[in-house]
């Protein structure tokens, strides 16, 4: 079983996904694998942004957190707390292939 979780942010999409791009996603690509992450999607709302992430386990979601370097780049993105926030520790995760899409 995987870890799943989905969170959600309020606020302009676009400031939000700009945000995330320029100082989140540097470090995630570089270290998240590292703390067992298997896929991340982001998606624009009406309201702001959702992400949903899967995890090897609920452990390593939580050490690459508290990462220093994936604490700075969260401090130095201004992004803002989670509107909504869940975790689901027993989701079956099935990998249909290598595609990636910007």
């Amino acid at each position: 079983m995987a870890f799943l979780s989905i969170h959600t942010m309020e606020g302009d999409p676009e400031d939000l996904l700009a945000r995330k791009r320029q100082h989140m996603d540097p470090v995630t690509e570089r270290l998240a694998a590292s703390f067992g992450a298997l896929v991340s999607v982001t998606s624009r709302t009406k309201t702001g942004i959702v992400t949903v992430n899967v995890w090897e386990t609920p452990e390593g979601a939580a050490a690459f957190s508290q990462d220093p370097e994936a604490v700075r780049a969260h401090q130095a993105s201004g992004l803002p707390r989670p509107a909504t926030f869940q975790r689901f520790t027993d989701a079956d995760c099935v990998f249909y292939g290598q595609a990636r899409f910007p």
